[in-house]
Parts: structure tokens; C-alpha cells; sequence
């Protein structure tokens, strides 16, 4: 089918990123939110993205502009009715993406597209709780969503090959480099990175070394762009968090176990990048 119409559900940082990226690419984005107050949060998330590649001279006023218009904000899920293409964004929380998963499913007609975009959830989990689980694809992209190239298409093994091909086709259209990845709890990416940055974490709990010195040794000893500390202050400490304790829970296997160092950052409010503190500290 031929997609014109897309609807973003939660505007965060990963869903506000999927928002403004399909809106420079052209289709009509309705993003839907829970309340007023989230409304304006996403929209002034999506605004500061794009005066960022404004900035940096990726884009024009124009370009700019001509985003915006495309763009259509609110909270009330029945705007996603008339969309070709719905991806769940929401907060990872497996009730909450089940849940929301399941409403979707009674407002959209048959030919819909539908992802959602999960870093660890098994999408076996989140699809059957719809009346449509083969039609049901795992999209996860990598924060900033505007800047990165990979997308994760994550099929099942009762996925509808017709339905993750349009998801391929989609996150092509978007600018990215889609991978397809059989369903297994943190897929390939963070099946591999988790465990990488929680025993940095570990190493550093230990008095291994400094984190500064735990960096450099990635960065100049394996050519990594960033070391362990500054990349999970990227994504998140809070994010990092969750998908270990999912992980973990998936697997039971102790690599995946978030250290008390880190809850203890979590806890404190220190996640990073986002706060203006994680391990290291931004002056913005």
C-alpha cells in the first residue's frame, strides 16, 4: 500500500524523533499524547530537533517550516484512525505497550501497518495481545533518531513477510539503513551493547580505573567514537536501566543485571545527557 498518513503515539524522545523525521520526509504525522501537558513537551522536543539540524546547516528555514506544517498534535487516539502507518512509541513498559497495542488494533482498518517501537521487549509479547499478532512488526530505532542510521526490523516467526517489507520499505524512505532481526529479548543491538556498558559500569564500581580512563581505553585502543560512560550518558542511565532489568528478566543470566551504581544514578536523577548529569556532567 502506499503510505501517506502517519500516526506517532508517544512523543518522547524516540517518538518525537520518528515524528520529525517522517515529517521531513514528507507524509502527514498526526502524534497523539496523554495529556495537554505531554502535548506540549513532544512539540517542543520535535521544534528543538529541527533547529538543531537548522543550525548545523543540514536544513532550511524552509525545510524547517515546511515539516511543522506537516505535523498535527493532540491527545485523543482517535486521530490515528485515517493513518496507513501507526507506530507505538510509548514508554517501555510491557502492560503499557500491550495495552495500548490492543486499543489501536479496535480503531485502525485491516490494511493498517502497525510497529511498535520496543529495545528489548520480545514482540511475540506485545503482538499477541492484539487480534492481529502476524500482522504486528518491532521497529526499533537509535537515539537521536534523526542522526542515526539503523533501524531494527524485528519479525516474528508467524510475522506477515508482505508487512515487514512495507516496515523495510518505510524506514528506507525515512533516510535509514533497516535491519531484519528475528524476535528475541534486546534483539542484536542491545543484546550485545547492554552487557558491554553495565560491566564498564562494574569494572569502574570496582576502582578498575577511572571512567575517563575506561573511555579512552575504548575509543583509542578499539576505535570506538565514545567509550562506555559517554555513550550510555546518550542514550540514558534510565534507559540503560530498564532494558538490563528487561533483559534480565528475559534471560535470568546475571551479565544482564543493572549494578547498584547505576540504580544509584537512576535514583538521584542523574540520567545523562538529558538532565545535564549522568557519569559525567553538561552544561547544555
Amino acid at each position: 500500500m502506499q503510505i501517506k498518513r502517519v500516526a506517532v503515539i508517544g512523543c518522547g524522545t524516540m517518538g518525537g524523533g520518528v515524528a520529525q523525521v517522517s515529517a521531513q520526509r514528507g507524509y502527514e504525522v498526526v502524534v497523539v499524547e496523554k495529556d495537554a501537558a505531554a502535548v506540549e513537551a513532544g512539540q517542543r522536543r520535535v521544534v528543538a530537533g529541527l533547529d538543531r539540524q537548522l543550525d548545523r546547516g543540514r536544513i532550511t528555514a524552509d525545510d524547517k517550516q515546511a515539516a511543522l506544517d506537516k505535523l498535527r498534535f493532540g491527545t485523543d487516539l482517535e486521530a490515528i484512525t485515517e493513518a496507513d502507518l501507526v507506530v507505538e512509541a510509548v514508554f517501555e513498559d510491557v502492560e503499557l505497550k500491550k495495552g495500548l497495542l490492543a486499543r489501536i488494533d479496535t480503531l485502525v482498518g485491516p490494511e493498517t501497518l502497525i510497529g511498535s517501537n520496543t529495545s528489548t521487549i520480545p514482540l511475540v509479547i506485545l503482538a499477541g495481545a492484539t487480534k492481529r499478532p502476524e500482522a504486528i512488526v518491532g521497529l526499533h530505532f537509535f537515539n537521536p533518531v534523526p542522526v542515526m542510521k539503523l533501524v531494527e526490523v524485528i519479525k516474528t516467526p508467524i510475522s506477515l513477510p508482505a508487512n515487514v517489507e512495507s516496515f523495510v520499505a518505510f524506514a528506507k524512505d525515512l533516510g535509514k539503513n533497516p535491519v531484519v532481526i528475528n524476535d528475541v529479548p534486546g534483539f542484536v543491538g542491545n543484546l550485545l551493547v547492554v552487557p558491554f556498558l553495565l560491566d564498564a559500569i562494574r569494572a569502574f564500581e570496582r576502582g578498575v580505573a577511572p571512567k575517563e580512563s575506561i573511555d579512552e581505553v575504548l575509543q583509542l585502543g578499539f576505535n570506538h567514537r565514545m567509550g562506555p560512560f559517554r555513550l550510555a550518558d546518550l542514550i540514558g542511565l534510565d534507559i540503560v536501566h530498564d532494558m538490563a532489568a528487561s533483559m534480565y528478566e528475559e534471560y535470568k543470566d546475571p551479565k544482564y543485571f543493572p549494578p547498584p551504581l547505576l540504580k544509584q544514578y537512576v535514583r538521584l536523577g542523574w540520567l545523562g545527557q538529558k538532565t545535564g548529569r549522568g557519569f559525567y556532567t553538561y552544561d547544555g
